[in-house]
């Protein structure tokens, strides 16, 4: 990273013992605060991570996945007019792109891509720490339930590398609770059968592919 007047740079890390801290003192002089402590996991140390910037605008980077382009304008933009949240484009693997929507699909199924997504950091809710993989889509469902004011790009932001699809899966029991817990229990079985319905897709385009 680079030191500019419109970006702060945080990062958090988990108390890591494999060079990470000697990596951050490196750089101490790019980032503009950092700490390595023993954290509750991923979303804990994101919310750590919000409680210390400064911007009005927050947006998380994990590892594996890359910032392409830096919406300053837009985000500048985007304050002035009073949005909520700015959600882009994904490159997921290089290979097809994850572009925002809005609207009732949020109910069913997480549209507002993490890495791709910027929130106004004085009306974010912060993630629930009870979710281990879907805190996110927590967030953004309470968020939509709020009726805060949403702008959506196709511009391409960031390269997401995908993983841990199988860590996911076999927390859906997690994804219907959040749909649950925000929508009620009547979205459940809509949440069950989209899922059916990708993992299907997926199959398809991987039959297509092989052949």
């Amino acid at each position: 990273p680079r030191k500019s007047r419109d970006m702060e740079v945080v990062v958090i890390d988990g108390g890591s013992n494999d060079g990470t801290v000697e990596l951050l003192k490196q750089h101490d002089s790019e980032i503009d605060y950092w700490e390595s402590e023993p954290d509750r996991g991923l979303y804990d140390a994101m919310n750590k991570g919000i409680a210390a910037a400064r911007g009005r605008f927050v947006y998380h980077l994990n590892a594996g996945d890359r910032l392409l382009y830096l919406p300053t304008r837009e985000l500048l933009e985007a304050d002035a007019e009073g949005f909520d949240v700015v959600s882009f484009a994904v490159s997921v693997d290089g290979v097809r792109y994850f572009v925002p929507a809005a609207g009732w699909r949020l109910r069913i199924n997480n549209t507002w891509h993490h890495q791709g997504t910027f929130y106004r950091k004085s009306t974010f809710p912060g993630y629930d720490l009870k979710y281990k993989v879907f805190a996110d889509f927590d967030a953004n469902q309470r968020l939509a339930l709020k009726e805060i004011r949403v702008r959506l790009s196709k511009t391409v932001v960031a390269l997401h590398t995908s993983g841990g699809a199988s860590y996911q899966r076999r927390n859906a029991g997690e994804l219907y609770q959040v749909v649950a817990s925000n929508y009620g229990l009547a979205y459940v079985p809509i949440t069950w059968l989209d899922c059916k319905w990708k993992g299907l897709k997926r199959r398809l385009a991987g039959l297509v592919g092989r052949s």
